[in-house]
């Protein structure tokens, strides 16, 4: 069994009731998330994390939870849901940044596992949004939200993801609608901006098009500090220090400050230009690792600046609210609501 991180959310685990598996396959981690089932309530009881780029074979690292669930803790996990980073088809799914497929007939084939669902890892977050303790929703721009009105959900981490949220009427509640947006065109806007494209087209001899995911992400920010570097003739090599030595280093180094601000106005413009596709008048929610850990980017003047800078749609931004989800666990949130609420019938199940 690979290397893996465990945490629990309780002092005991409890035996002989019912649990399911909600699971995240991102760039950075793969994470699972083993949830109590009561009277269709759900609680996170503890989670198993996984280093993605470790992993071989996916359906391995699936045996090897269930297996080490049963010893561990006597768990028998039947209803699962695998939330991943890439487009959905055909039951499976390459995710964007990793080298192994997720195919949900081959988890259902060879597991004990009875039903499997496989959904976009951002699709999934915009189930979890009804999970998330209030304290863990971080309002970074005030505004009103409208009651039933489009929402937007977008996040950072190894790559950039998206998902709109539209009122179904007949259902009472939001139905969440994947996006594949973090690889639209960038949107530059200076002359500092073009620099920064022809920067990355140069050294990593591009022939396509520099997406937000190339400016957003963990990689992006070291795109930018990199640009800076040379930019203000300190360029060292081809190396940039961690994403997040980078921002922690902002108060006492010119490159990380530049990189700093720069990305929180792109952040801004990203989110902006969504709200306005998807109309999100109920709301903006920020989610992955990159914005949970630097809040300060979203307090600062230039992100609020950039949200609202639209020549004729000013006011209608002002009065979409941005809140930033510091819940690490909203994707586990969403991958068990998700089973519940769209049941088993648009699920994979083995009927042997």
């Amino acid at each position: 069994m690979l290397e893996f991180k465990e945490v629990k959310y309780v002092d005991e685990v409890p035996r002989n009731i019912e649990y399911i598996l909600g699971a995240d396959i991102g760039g950075t981690n793969s994470n699972f998330g083993i949830f109590k089932l009561v009277d269709k309530e759900l609680e996170l009881i503890l989670s198993v994390h996984f280093k993605s780029k470790h992993i071989d074979k996916f359906v391995s690292v699936v045996k090897d939870v269930l297996s080490y669930l049963e010893k561990t803790y006597d768990i028998a996990i039947k209803k699962s849901a695998f939330a991943a980073a890439g487009v959905v088809k055909e039951n499976r799914v390459k995710p964007t940044n990793l080298s192994f497929v997720v195919d949900a007939d081959e988890i259902l084939n060879k597991t004990g596992l009875t039903c499997v669902f496989l959904v976009n890892d951002f699709e999934i977050i915009g189930y979890g949004l009804g999970g998330i303790d209030p304290k863990d929703l971080v309002n970074v721009s005030k505004g009103t939200a409208l009651p039933h009105a489009n929402k937007a959900v977008l996040g950072t981490g190894t790559g950039l993801g998206k998902c709109i949220l539209v009122w179904n009427k007949q259902l009472g509640r939001y139905i969440p609608s994947a996006s594949e947006g973090g690889h639209a065109d960038f949107s530059a806007q200076t002359q500092m901006e073009l620099n920064l494209v022809e920067y990355i087209q140069k050294t990593e001899q591009r022939t396509c098009n520099i997406s937000w995911e190339d400016v957003l992400s963990g990689d992006g920010i070291m795109r930018i500090y990199k640009f800076f570097q040379k930019r203000n003739g300190m360029q060292n090599g081809n190396k940039a220090p961690h994403p997040d030595e980078i921002f922690n280093a902002r108060t006492r180094d010119k490159n990380s400050l530049d990189t700093f601000e720069l990305y929180t106005k792109f952040y801004a413009r990203c989110a902006k230009n969504f709200a306005l596709d998807a109309l999100a008048l109920g709301g903006v929610y920020i989610a992955g690792g990159i914005a949970a850990k630097n809040l300060p980017l979203f307090e600062l003047d230039a992100f609020k600046d950039e949200f609202i800078n639209c020549g004729k749609q000013m006011e209608l931004l002002k009065q979409v609210p941005v809140y930033v989800i510091t819940d690490y666990n909203v994707s586990l949130y969403g991958a068990a609501a998700y089973i519940l609420l769209e049941g088993i019938d648009n699920t994979l199940e083995n009927v042997t």
